[in-house]
């Protein structure tokens, strides 16, 4: 396969890298290689060492250009910010012939990306909800559309979501990812690359929170009424589970890590039977020691607890809570824990459930990829977004081409402008 016919996607975690490779197959998107290695040089989801970041990018590409004999030289990148600054705006133009244009929808989502921001900070994303026609505050609420060419109108209104992050943040990635000689196509903030590939358009309708709990950050993506309204970061993740283990059984964080992937667990309630789990303690690791499995899992279910906590002061400082009628979708690794579901619903009184990832639009090709890697599983979920981000993208070049081409409008633009 050409290389400029490869779709690419790196996922830069605090714990480890992602690379994932794709390719359009029959209307869907399909996973074609992958590699992965730990990530060295970021902290809580900021990168704090450039050069660490780039070298790690380097040997996960190495890996997976030999692994698939292949080339990629443009990707969609993740960006996790705990200070990214949502808006969300209503540009409307007068349309002076009565009959909605190409120009027109242009110029409105043009008006809604020339909003004013600080110097210090970058728009990365934006994603146009719907269209309203005809809006009058006064007397109509106007006409909602997806898609407005050649619809007839007066004034035309769009629904837009930006994201803007700080611009030194997103020169880090730019440079780590560049130093390797792959361009940055898209930059997607990890909460909403986390959401895509798990949500249906019935869910974005309703009300859904998307809760990413990766190893240093928690993503948080807020849809409503058919799309991302909020979005944001928690620096409190799966890590500070494991910190919180290691410091009630003084035990190494790398002890604690195991303890956590093998033994833990949310529902300690639910435990039929105690047992002793061995373990080592920082003081004397040559000797085992002892600990209660109900003891372990009280630790893990009283972090996850206030995890959870900050997760709804969050969303009830922007009022949000009240519009989630369909509750919680979670992924990440930090979701693989048994009982995390569960636990959330216990503590909001709303749905929760682990994400699964829409076969329809996703899957995994059965001859480069091995039936025992989980790609699927939600530990890549970013990844998998991202890559779904670029998939969208190059339909969205593909559609506007052809209407170069051709001249044809309207139906073949029904998702105009919109992206992940």
């Amino acid at each position: 396969m050409a290389s400029g016919d490869i779709l690419a996607a790196i996922d830069i975690g605090s714990s480890k890298i992602v690379i994932l490779l794709g390719d359009k197959k029959e209307g869907r998107l399909e996973v074609i290689g992958y590699a992965k290695g730990p990530s060295v040089g970021v902290k809580k989801g900021e990168i704090v060492d450039v050069e660490k970041v780039a070298e790690a990018i380097y040997e996960i590409g190495k890996q997976v250009r030999e692994s698939y004999n292949t080339e990629f030289h443009g990707v969609a990148v993740n960006v996790s910010d705990p200070n990214l600054k949502t808006i969300n705006l209503n540009p409307n133009i007068h349309i002076p012939n009565g009959k909605v244009r190409e120009q027109h929808v242009k110029n409105t989502i043009m008006n809604a990306e020339s909003v004013r921001i600080e110097s210090t900070e970058r728009q990365i994303n934006s994603v146009v909800h719907y269209y309203t026609l005809d809006k009058d505050p006064n007397t109509h609420k106007g006409n909602v559309v997806q898609q407005p060419i050649g619809e007839k109108a007066e004034n035309l209104e769009a629904s837009i979501h930006i994201a803007v992050t700080s611009e030194q943040r997103a020169k880090n990635i730019e440079k780590s990812v560049e130093m390797n000689g792959i361009k940055v196509h898209n930059f997607v903030p990890s909460s909403m690359a986390s959401s895509e590939p798990y949500l249906t358009e019935h869910q974005k309708e309703q009300g859904v929170c998307v809760v990413d709990i990766g190893s240093g950050v928690t993503d948080l993506s807020v849809f409503k009424n058919g799309g991302i309204f909020y979005s944001s970061a928690i620096q409190v993740a799966g890590d500070q589970i494991t910190i919180d283990i290691a410091d009630a059984f003084n035990t190494s964080f790398a002890e604690a890590e195991r303890l956590k992937k093998k033994y833990g667990q949310v529902q300690s309630k639910g435990i039929s039977e105690d047992k002793l789990v061995k373990f080592k303690q920082i003081d004397n690791n040559t000797q085992d020691y002892y600990l209660s499995y109900v003891s372990l899992n009280e630790v893990v279910q009283e972090s996850y607890k206030n995890l959870f906590s900050l997760i709804r002061k969050k969303l009830n400082s922007q009022k949000l809570y009240r519009s989630l009628k369909l509750g919680f979708v979670l992924v990440g690794g930090g979701a693989k824990i048994k009982g995390c579901d569960r636990l959330m619903f216990d503590c909001y009184k709303k749905r929760a459930k682990i994400g699964v990832v829409d076969r329809d639009i996703i899957r995994l090709d059965p001859i480069s990829i091995s039936s025992n890697d989980d790609l699927l599983g939600p530990e890549y979920a970013c990844a998998l977004g991202l890559l779904l981000s670029n998939h969208k993208k190059l339909e969205l070049e593909e559609r506007q081409q052809i209407d170069n081409d051709t001249g044809l409008m309207g139906k073949i633009k029904q998702k105009y402008f919109k992206q992940i």
